[in-house]
């Protein structure tokens, strides 16, 4: 694979691997080196002064003491500071995590940018910008519409009706933005125009991941589907983006062309909310069908990826099923994109155990020499870019180390 990880990309993670390998068990000091290189599977070449370094940090800061035989221990001190790191994580998860927050942030950010296209636009003269700041706007008004028909119990007319009003504010638009065409209507302050539309495209491009994550990980039907919403409109701010950058260098058609390509996205949208209320009125969740997707979708490397992070954690040591089970949780299972069930993780053993790539030795959970190939094997996807593989796969020691 030809993978080499450097000193500075592992520095800031070496304080908590320690106290981590050291909460398993205490270790001397070339214990801990051999952990550390099995950690990051050879790719990184300990350090040896690094290590020492860190070692006398945490034993002056009273975190870990060595005894008599240079077996370093963590004392209660560095368990407590491992117990504040781990609180810490969990109070972010906490907040940002949350299906009512993640709802909250976005709307306003939709409130927001719809405000700043439409001032900006009005100034410009932009039609583009003004297009993708009603779509923006009429977005926020069907999900009003729809929410009040959940409401007073009339879900399927209230999406009707917010489909009616989506096609004929689509046509309206259309309309204007050819008029323009024929006209040939100049832009003002091209540049403020095309700044504002890339902070459109920035923070849609950001809430889109946000909802995706947050729905995944709170299995929120509701949020996956605004998430695929969100995707789908950006590329309908891309075309004003494209049109603005023409308008820049004299090609004013190009935005009014622009506005007509908003327009058809928020025509189907409008569409797409009455096929909807057809399918509601059939007993049908358009909803739960786009949420279907995103869930298999990452399931299906739910085994792949959770069988490698298993094999990692019994490579480091030997464990029960229930503490290798505690350390899979708090690890893999608490940075998955999806919030895995215990089915999700029979899954995994099944496969470890049918597969031979652990053994079960008194109790206690062994990688078996099958395991330690695939181990090497599998250490980096296929389809991760080789430009990036280094940030990637320290990143996911350090996430898989979040476990121990």
């Amino acid at each position: 694979m030809g993978l080499k990880i450097r000193d500075y990309q592992v520095k800031k993670n070496i304080r908590w691997h320690i106290l981590r390998l050291l909460r398993l068990g205490s270790r001397t000091r070339q214990e801990l080196i051999d952990k550390l290189s099995d950690m990051y599977l050879g790719y990184w070449q300990v350090n040896n002064e690094l290590i020492a370094r860190n070692l006398s940090q945490l034993e002056s800061e009273g975190l870990i003491s060595c005894g008599d035989n240079y077996d370093h221990e963590i004392t209660e001190r560095g368990l407590e500071d491992l117990d504040n790191k781990e609180k810490a994580l969990e109070e972010y998860d906490t907040k940002y995590i949350s299906k009512e927050g993640c709802a909250k942030h976005s709307l306003w950010a939709n409130v927001g940018l719809s405000a700043l296209e439409f001032v900006i636009g009005f100034i410009s003269g932009s039609i583009g910008l003004i297009a993708d700041a009603v779509h923006t706007a009429v977005d926020i008004l069907a999900s009003a519409v729809t929410w009040i028909g959940i409401r007073i119990d009339k879900e399927t007319q209230a999406v009707f009706l917010g489909g009616i009003i989506l096609c004929g504010i689509g046509f309206f638009i259309g309309f204007g933005s050819l008029r323009n065409v024929l006209r040939g209507v100049e832009i003002s302050f091209q540049l403020v125009a095309l700044i504002t539309i890339a902070i459109n495209i920035t923070i849609n491009g950001f809430f889109s991941f946000y909802k995706f994550y947050v729905g995944g990980r709170t299995r929120s039907i509701s949020l996956v589907a605004d998430a695929y919403h969100t995707k789908t409109d950006i590329w309908s701010s891309v075309a004003v983006f494209v049109g603005l950058l023409g308008a820049t260098f004299g090609f004013f058609t190009l935005d009014s062309i622009a506005g007509a390509v908003v327009s058809i996205f928020i025509f189907f949208g409008g569409y797409e909310l009455i096929h909807e209320s057809r399918k509601l009125k059939q007993g049908e969740d358009p909803k739960l069908e786009k949420f279907s997707r995103f869930i298999k979708l990452h399931l299906k490397k739910l085994t792949y990826n959770g069988v490698w992070i298993s094999l990692w954690l019994l490579n480091l040591q030997e464990m029960t099923k229930e503490e290798h089970l505690n350390c899979l949780k708090r690890g893999f299972g608490r940075r998955f994109p999806v919030m895995l069930e215990e089915d999700d993780y029979d899954r995994i053993y099944s496969i470890l155990e049918g597969e031979g790539l652990v053994e079960n030795i008194g109790g206690k959970l062994k990688i078996s020499e099958k395991g330690s190939e695939e181990l090497k094997a599998k250490a980096i996807p296929p389809d991760v870019p080789s430009v990036i593989r280094r940030f990637w796969f320290t990143r996911r020691i350090g996430y898989n180390a979040e476990g121990l």
